[in-house]
């Protein structure tokens, strides 16, 4: 794994276009919120709630290659709650960028394995306030 540099920067904000194109796409959103400015197309970091099972969750997607998928409803209001799934990029000499979770392996997104990831962390969850 190597760090990111400056020119890096354009790369890292077009992997979260992307991650943010597919998540919208598969996790509306459940107001009318927008992410666009008119002066200067999307306005990150890019935020969105939509309800998941039962719940809403609110979706997080940086300009510096992370997503993160958090409590959205009450809960959700507290500063920094906690994480319920997460990826960030990594640049991997002599591969270039690869999406991975906290422990560093590697996982394939945009993927419909990632919907079913989201969907056992989400009832994890649901099941531990029950």
């Amino acid at each position: 794994m190597t760090s990111f540099d400056l020119n890096d920067l354009p790369t890292l904000k077009e992997y979260s276009i992307i991650a943010y194109q597919w998540l919208s796409e598969n996790y509306p959103k459940s107001d009318h919120q927008t992410n666009f400015d008119p002066n200067f197309g999307l306005s990150f970091p890019i935020r969105w709630k939509t309800k998941i099972e039962t719940e809403v969750f609110e979706w997080v997607v940086s300009d510096m290659g992370s997503i993160t998928l958090r409590l959205g409803g009450l809960e959700g209001n507290r500063r920094n709650p906690a994480p319920i799934f997460y990826l960030s990029l990594l640049k991997i000499e002599g591969v270039g960028f690869q999406w991975a979770d906290p422990d560093g392996n590697p996982v394939s997104f945009p993927n419909p394995s990632v919907m079913e990831d989201v969907r056992s962390r989400v009832q994890l969850y649901l099941e531990s306030i029950s």
